[in-house]
């Protein structure tokens, strides 16, 4: 830890923020002389008590860069302007009030939220059904594009900040030597770079299902049968879900079984549909500001991308066998 001015900074290395691209929270806990709780009992502290809640907003997408927690309305914008006389603007809801603040160019830039609640993971929920339906709203009449840069968690009682972040890419050397790019490949890897632009896990979502759901389908099919046709026998590997350290949870146990069931057992049915219909069949809508399936997603997401990858790994090496053999 070291001091810039008077802001306190922190170096961090890149893997212990997780993946590349994938959302995460840094959980910061002040260092004080009289403090004599342990952290795991201020980190899992359940007691209600408040908690204080800012959102940086922004006229383009986040990028995945430095973390700050110290960001003021100067730091932030928005297509969203009021007039100079006009008062901070205030909305209430079954949440409670938040209020939008102003930058030194009139547009709301930041969002400030209180709760009273038991734990940060609760407090940010509530934040978000307060203010998202209402800047869905605020999107629509003004037909403009909200984002919400950076959420900032503030558990006072335990002198404890949290802070949302998305893991930043790292910087890569491009091999030099000459490489082939093969005609069949060329819609995937626009597909696949479709989904890292995007920042919407929903989209980024879809476009990986789309390209499990030609590779494993159609597109290995056409190529098994122009082998085929050729003399050629194809050497078939396995496409199983790869392991990788960083990830956790629920979807650890799918490690080494096959990709093709992982789609069609869980995320055809349980993911696909809701994000490509929008209203299933049994009537449930897809709600892409509800808390609950934003988490959904983001956490399906990591595995749905290592599939993917291992996938396309595998049709081109045939892709690459084939033209070899011919």
């Amino acid at each position: 830890m070291n001091k810039k001015g008077t802001v306190p900074t922190a170096s961090i290395p890149y893997e212990k923020l997780g993946p590349p691209g994938i959302h995460g929270e840094l959980h910061i806990l002040a260092i004080l002389e009289k403090e004599s709780r342990n952290e795991k009992d201020r980190l899992n502290d359940t007691s209600l008590r408040k908690f204080n809640i800012t959102a940086r907003l922004a006229k383009t997408p986040p990028v995945a860069e430095d973390i700050k927690g110290d960001f003021t309305p100067e730091d932030g914008g928005s297509f969203l302007l009021t007039l100079p006389e006009s008062q901070n603007m205030r909305v209430r809801c079954p949440y409670g009030v938040f209020e939008f603040k102003k930058n030194s160019k009139g547009e709301h830039s930041q969002i400030e939220f209180e709760c009273e609640t038991t734990t940060t993971a609760e407090a940010k929920r509530m934040f978000l059904n307060a203010t998202l339906p209402f800047i869905d709203f605020i999107a629509y009449r003004a037909n403009c594009p909200i984002h919400i840069a950076t959420i900032k968690i503030n558990d006072p009682k335990n002198d404890r900040q949290t802070i949302e972040y998305i893991s930043p890419y790292r910087k890569v050397i491009v091999n030099p030597h000459s490489s082939n790019l093969l005609p069949e490949l060329e819609p995937v890897f626009a597909l696949y770079r479709e989904a890292k632009n995007s920042h919407s896990d929903f989209y980024k979502f879809l476009c990986y299902h789309k390209l499990l759901e030609g590779l494993l389908g159609t597109m290995r099919s056409n190529l098994f049968k122009r082998a085929k046709d050729s003399g050629i026998k194809l050497t078939r590997k396995r496409d199983v879900i790869p392991n990788a350290s960083d990830l956790e949870g629920k979807f650890k146990e799918y490690v080494g079984k096959p990709i093709k069931e992982f789609f069609d057992n869980i995320l055809t049915p349980r993911f696909r549909n809701a994000v490509a219909h929008f209203i299933t069949d049994d009537g449930a809508i897809l709600n892409m500001s509800s808390p609950e399936h934003i988490d959904r997603y983001a956490e399906v997401l990591y595995i749905t991308e290592l599939s993917v990858r291992a996938v396309i790994d595998n049709y081109e090496a045939m892709v690459k066998e084939l033209y070899g053999a011919q």
